[in-house]
């Protein structure tokens, strides 16, 4: 008989962890996944669940935290479908799973996204969101030991997030994002005018995906692209995904002397297709964890130019497979992209090895298999601890 898993997120709206969750989940061999999603929202990946037959279950919680609801709706949850254990991911869910899980004695596996506390981060913010986000690294090591095991999603944060949440190494292992490989290599490119009807012959395409926030570095990108279309005036800039300063950077393009050249597609389901019509790839993000877009971006052979923060040099070499800018510099971004538009051949060198790479280290099965053996090990463990759950 197959064990059980519950996935607790806030969201299922297109981005990053959750399209990494879904990925995931589709592909469990030994164990019956559950996702349950804990806030009212867009929840554009609902539809690829359901054509999966992944069973969702909605709380559909209206407040911004929401903590009292969401626990007790999580108790009843749990009660109702007796998970083997339960996964968290996202901020808010590993708190409340934190508060409720333990006392059903069974495993709770918690999610290390990305660098969440790093310097760069704080580096972003005014005092008032500087103290916000110190709160919430409070209240994040209060609870963190109460979580049996943690699923980094790169090596490179496992020191930063031992320390922020006082957490013994020994506690994490390593399962990067990955993606399925079929679903990259048969895509074929969009029409070029589904992306911009105006488009002409010789135009060239910068491409970002990504939530639509500061920290993913887009006043690099528009300070990069304003002085970029002055010299190249074939570019255009193509903006994928939404985010909480969406509308701000949509009026920023209205403010530039180009800004008619910045195209916002807004959340897209069909990357593969959209990367493939595209020429280079921007990503100058401030932090991240193992960004999932930038594996898009190499099995779609698409040159790539990202920031000098760990987890992004931890899998891209600049000059062997992307070009590395420096981290909140608009001139070094301007620089690596003229080698790019300047030299059309380095660019495919780069996205060949980036691809080879890509293909070997994040194929969505493998990586699946290797975390789907951390629930039934963390499972057997408390079997063999005799540690009986309590539903």
């Amino acid at each position: 008989m197959k064990k059980k898993v519950l996935f607790v997120i806030d969201t299922i709206s297109v981005g990053g962890a959750e399209l990494s969750i879904y990925e995931v989940v589709k592909n469990l061999q030994h164990t019956d996944p559950i996702v349950c999603v804990l806030y009212h929202a867009a929840n554009g990946l609902q539809k690829e669940f359901e054509k999966d037959h992944i069973p969702v279950i909605f709380f559909d919680i209206q407040k911004r935290f929401g903590f009292k609801e969401a626990i007790r709706k999580l108790n009843d949850l749990i009660r109702i479908e007796k998970p083997d254990a339960v996964h968290a991911t996202h901020y808010n869910a590993e708190i409340i799973c934190r508060l409720a899980v333990p006392k059903f004695k069974i495993p709770l596996i918690c999610s290390l996204l990305n660098d969440t506390y790093s310097k760069e981060r704080y580096a972003l913010f005014r005092k008032r969101e500087i103290l916000k986000l110190e709160l919430f690294r409070v209240l994040d090591r209060l609870t963190a030991k109460r979580a049996d095991k943690y699923i980094s999603v790169a090596e490179c944060i496992l020191q930063p997030n031992s320390q922020y949440l006082n957490l013994p190494i020994d506690r994490m292992v390593v399962v990067q994002n990955g993606r399925d490989m079929d679903f990259y290599h048969d895509a074929k490119p969009v029409d070029k005018k589904s992306i911009v009807p105006e488009y002409q012959e010789g135009d060239f395409f910068l491409v970002s995906n990504s939530r639509v926030v500061r920290s993913k570095g887009f006043e690099e990108m528009f300070g990069a692209f304003e002085i970029l279309v002055k010299k190249f005036p074939n570019l255009y800039l193509i903006v994928v995904g939404n985010g909480y300063d969406y509308a701000h950077y949509q009026e920023r393009a209205k403010q530039l002397a180009n800004g008619n050249r910045i195209k916002f597609l807004g959340p897209r389901l069909d990357m593969p297709q959209i990367l493939k019509a595209c020429d280079i790839f921007w990503f100058p993000t401030h932090f991240e964890g193992s960004p999932g877009v930038v594996i898009e971006a190499m099995v779609c052979k698409l040159p790539i130019i990202s920031t000098n923060i760990p987890s992004i040099t931890e899998n891209l070499v600049d000059g062997e497979n992307a070009l590395i800018c420096k981290l909140g510099d608009i001139n070094s971004l301007v620089d690596k992209t003229e080698m790019l538009l300047q030299n059309p051949e380095l660019g495919k060198q780069l996205a060949k090895k980036a691809y080879d790479l890509g293909v070997k280290k994040f194929d969505i099965k493998t990586l699946a298999a290797k975390q789907e053996q951390v629930y039934l090990d963390l499972i057997e463990e408390f079997k063999e601890k005799r540690v009986m759950a309590k539903y």
